[in-house]
Protein backbone atom coordinates (compact mmCIF):
# COMPACT_ATOMS: atom_id res chain seq x y z
CA UNK A 1 0.00 0.00 0.00
CA UNK A 2 1.17 3.46 -0.35
CA UNK A 3 0.55 6.32 1.39
CA UNK A 4 -0.32 10.01 0.42
CA UNK A 5 2.37 12.62 1.03
CA UNK A 6 1.11 16.03 2.97
CA UNK A 7 3.04 18.33 4.14
CA UNK A 8 4.74 16.84 7.62
CA UNK A 9 4.89 12.77 6.22
CA UNK A 10 2.25 10.61 5.15
CA UNK A 11 -1.51 10.72 5.06
CA UNK A 12 -2.61 10.50 9.15
CA UNK A 13 -6.30 9.13 8.03
CA UNK A 14 -5.02 6.35 5.56
CA UNK A 15 -2.27 5.31 7.79
CA UNK A 16 -4.99 5.09 10.73
CA UNK A 17 -6.95 2.85 8.43
CA UNK A 18 -3.88 0.56 7.54
CA UNK A 19 -3.28 0.23 11.12
CA UNK A 20 -7.24 -0.65 11.65
CA UNK A 21 -6.91 -3.22 8.69
CA UNK A 22 -3.57 -4.57 10.09
CA UNK A 23 -5.35 -4.83 13.33
CA UNK A 24 -8.26 -6.46 12.30
CA UNK A 25 -6.43 -8.66 9.96
CA UNK A 26 -4.32 -9.91 13.03
CA UNK A 27 -7.41 -10.29 15.34
CA UNK A 28 -9.44 -12.27 12.88
CA UNK A 29 -6.24 -14.34 12.62
CA UNK A 30 -5.39 -14.76 16.28
CA UNK A 31 -9.17 -15.72 16.88
CA UNK A 32 -9.15 -18.11 14.20
CA UNK A 33 -5.69 -19.59 15.51
CA UNK A 34 -7.05 -19.47 19.42
CA UNK A 35 -10.09 -21.70 17.87
CA UNK A 36 -7.72 -24.17 15.68
CA UNK A 37 -5.84 -24.52 19.10
CA UNK A 38 -8.88 -25.25 21.42
CA UNK A 39 -9.90 -28.01 18.36
CA UNK A 40 -6.25 -29.47 18.63
CA UNK A 41 -6.37 -29.60 22.25
CA UNK A 42 -9.94 -31.27 22.31
CA UNK A 43 -8.60 -33.98 19.54
CA UNK A 44 -5.48 -34.42 21.66
CA UNK A 45 -7.65 -35.10 24.87
CA UNK A 46 -9.96 -37.54 22.84
CA UNK A 47 -6.62 -39.58 21.01
CA UNK A 48 -5.00 -39.35 24.46
CA UNK A 49 -8.53 -40.68 25.80
CA UNK A 50 -8.79 -43.63 23.25
CA UNK A 51 -4.77 -44.55 23.51
CA UNK A 52 -5.47 -45.05 27.44
CA UNK A 53 -8.60 -47.68 26.50
CA UNK A 54 -6.12 -49.10 23.97
CA UNK A 55 -3.44 -49.16 26.43
CA UNK A 56 -5.88 -50.82 28.90
CA UNK A 57 -7.26 -53.49 26.15
CA UNK A 58 -4.07 -54.06 25.43
CA UNK A 59 -3.42 -55.29 28.72
CA UNK A 60 -6.13 -57.21 29.02
CA UNK A 61 -5.27 -58.98 26.17
CA UNK A 62 -1.62 -59.57 26.99
CA UNK A 63 -3.36 -61.10 30.44
CA UNK A 64 -5.66 -62.89 28.41
CA UNK A 65 -3.10 -64.32 26.33
CA UNK A 66 -0.76 -65.17 29.22
CA UNK A 67 -3.52 -66.62 30.70
CA UNK A 68 -4.95 -68.62 28.13
CA UNK A 69 -0.60 -70.24 27.18
CA UNK A 70 -0.38 -70.77 31.15
CA UNK A 71 -3.44 -72.89 31.21
CA UNK A 72 -2.85 -74.90 27.25
CA UNK A 73 0.50 -75.75 29.11
CA UNK A 74 -1.38 -76.91 31.98
CA UNK A 75 -3.76 -78.90 29.59
CA UNK A 76 -0.75 -80.22 27.97
CA UNK A 77 1.36 -81.44 30.88
CA UNK A 78 -2.28 -83.00 32.22
CA UNK A 79 -3.13 -84.60 28.59
CA UNK A 80 0.90 -85.95 29.00
CA UNK A 81 0.26 -87.68 32.08
CA UNK A 82 -3.08 -89.32 31.13
CA UNK A 83 -1.71 -90.70 27.98
CA UNK A 84 1.64 -91.46 29.61
CA UNK A 85 -0.83 -93.41 32.40
CA UNK A 86 -3.65 -94.98 29.84
CA UNK A 87 0.06 -96.41 28.24
CA UNK A 88 0.69 -97.91 31.31
CA UNK A 89 -2.90 -99.31 31.85
CA UNK A 90 -2.44 -100.75 28.37
CA UNK A 91 1.01 -102.16 28.78
CA UNK A 92 -0.46 -103.76 32.24
CA UNK A 93 -3.91 -105.10 30.62
CA UNK A 94 -1.85 -106.46 27.78
CA UNK A 95 0.98 -108.58 29.64
CA UNK A 96 -2.38 -110.51 31.42
CA UNK A 97 -3.58 -110.78 28.04
CA UNK A 98 -0.63 -112.23 26.29
CA UNK A 99 -0.46 -114.51 29.57
CA UNK A 100 -3.80 -115.53 29.68
CA UNK A 101 -3.84 -116.62 25.91
CA UNK A 102 -0.74 -118.06 26.77
CA UNK A 103 -2.73 -120.08 29.05
CA UNK A 104 -5.36 -120.98 26.46
CA UNK A 105 -3.09 -122.56 24.10
CA UNK A 106 -1.88 -124.41 26.51
CA UNK A 107 -5.45 -125.94 27.76
CA UNK A 108 -6.82 -125.82 24.04
CA UNK A 109 -6.55 -126.65 20.02
CA UNK A 110 -5.01 -124.02 18.02
CA UNK A 111 -8.51 -122.89 15.81
CA UNK A 112 -9.18 -119.97 13.97
CA UNK A 113 -10.68 -118.09 17.06
CA UNK A 114 -7.39 -118.07 18.98
CA UNK A 115 -5.21 -117.27 15.70
CA UNK A 116 -7.23 -114.57 15.04
CA UNK A 117 -6.75 -113.51 18.79
CA UNK A 118 -2.97 -113.77 18.16
CA UNK A 119 -3.11 -111.69 15.44
CA UNK A 120 -4.77 -109.39 17.54
CA UNK A 121 -1.95 -109.86 19.79
CA UNK A 122 0.91 -109.46 17.27
CA UNK A 123 -0.74 -105.57 16.28
CA UNK A 124 -1.12 -104.56 20.23
CA UNK A 125 2.30 -105.72 20.47
CA UNK A 126 2.50 -102.98 17.37
CA UNK A 127 0.79 -100.41 18.55
CA UNK A 128 2.25 -100.33 22.41
CA UNK A 129 5.83 -100.82 20.51
CA UNK A 130 4.63 -97.41 18.15
CA UNK A 131 4.19 -95.33 21.52
CA UNK A 132 7.52 -96.92 22.76
CA UNK A 133 9.12 -95.12 20.10
CA UNK A 134 8.53 -91.69 20.40
CA UNK A 135 11.09 -89.84 21.29
CA UNK A 136 11.27 -88.42 24.83
CA UNK A 137 11.57 -84.99 22.92
CA UNK A 138 8.70 -85.36 21.07
CA UNK A 139 6.54 -86.05 24.29
CA UNK A 140 8.33 -82.81 25.82
CA UNK A 141 7.92 -80.42 22.51
CA UNK A 142 4.38 -81.70 21.26
CA UNK A 143 5.13 -83.38 18.13
CA UNK A 144 3.34 -86.60 19.76
CA UNK A 145 -0.64 -86.96 18.88
CA UNK A 146 -1.49 -90.14 20.95
CA UNK A 147 -5.45 -88.86 19.54
CA UNK A 148 -4.21 -88.76 16.27
CA UNK A 149 -2.66 -92.35 16.49
CA UNK A 150 -5.56 -93.91 17.63
CA UNK A 151 -7.65 -92.06 14.60
CA UNK A 152 -5.21 -92.89 12.24
CA UNK A 153 -4.96 -96.35 13.06
CA UNK A 154 -8.67 -96.72 13.55
CA UNK A 155 -9.09 -94.98 9.58
CA UNK A 156 -6.29 -97.21 7.99
CA UNK A 157 -7.94 -100.35 10.10
CA UNK A 158 -11.44 -99.48 8.91
CA UNK A 159 -10.51 -98.88 5.38
CA UNK A 160 -9.01 -102.33 5.13
CA UNK A 161 -11.64 -104.00 6.49
CA UNK A 162 -14.84 -101.86 4.86
CA UNK A 163 -16.18 -100.86 8.15
CA UNK A 164 -16.16 -97.78 10.36
CA UNK A 165 -15.32 -97.14 14.21
CA UNK A 166 -18.46 -95.59 15.74
CA UNK A 167 -17.04 -93.51 18.89
CA UNK A 168 -20.85 -93.53 20.24
CA UNK A 169 -20.90 -97.19 19.97
CA UNK A 170 -18.13 -97.46 21.92
CA UNK A 171 -18.82 -95.14 24.54
CA UNK A 172 -22.45 -96.07 24.95
CA UNK A 173 -22.45 -99.93 24.07
CA UNK A 174 -25.81 -101.63 23.73
CA UNK A 175 -24.46 -104.84 25.62
CA UNK A 176 -23.09 -105.18 29.39
CA UNK A 177 -19.96 -105.39 30.35
CA UNK A 178 -20.15 -109.19 31.74
CA UNK A 179 -21.19 -109.80 27.57
CA UNK A 180 -17.96 -107.32 25.89
CA UNK A 181 -15.61 -109.35 28.26
CA UNK A 182 -17.64 -112.57 27.27
CA UNK A 183 -16.97 -111.72 23.57
CA UNK A 184 -13.45 -111.00 23.94
CA UNK A 185 -12.42 -114.48 25.87
CA UNK A 186 -11.87 -112.79 28.78
CA UNK A 187 -14.21 -113.98 31.16
CA UNK A 188 -16.38 -117.83 30.87
CA UNK A 189 -19.67 -117.92 31.17
CA UNK A 190 -21.94 -121.12 31.46
CA UNK A 191 -22.07 -122.00 28.45
CA UNK A 192 -18.29 -122.87 27.71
Amino acid sequence: MKFGRVRNGYDPEEVEQYFKRVRETYDETLLSQRDRIFELKDALTKAESALGEYEKKKEQIGKAIESALSKADEIEKLTRRKVAKELAALRKFHRRWVTYYARLLEKYPMDDELAHAGDINEEIDRLIGESDEVPADELRYGSFDPVGMIEEHLASESASDGESFDYDAAAHPDEDLGQILHDLGLMFGKDD
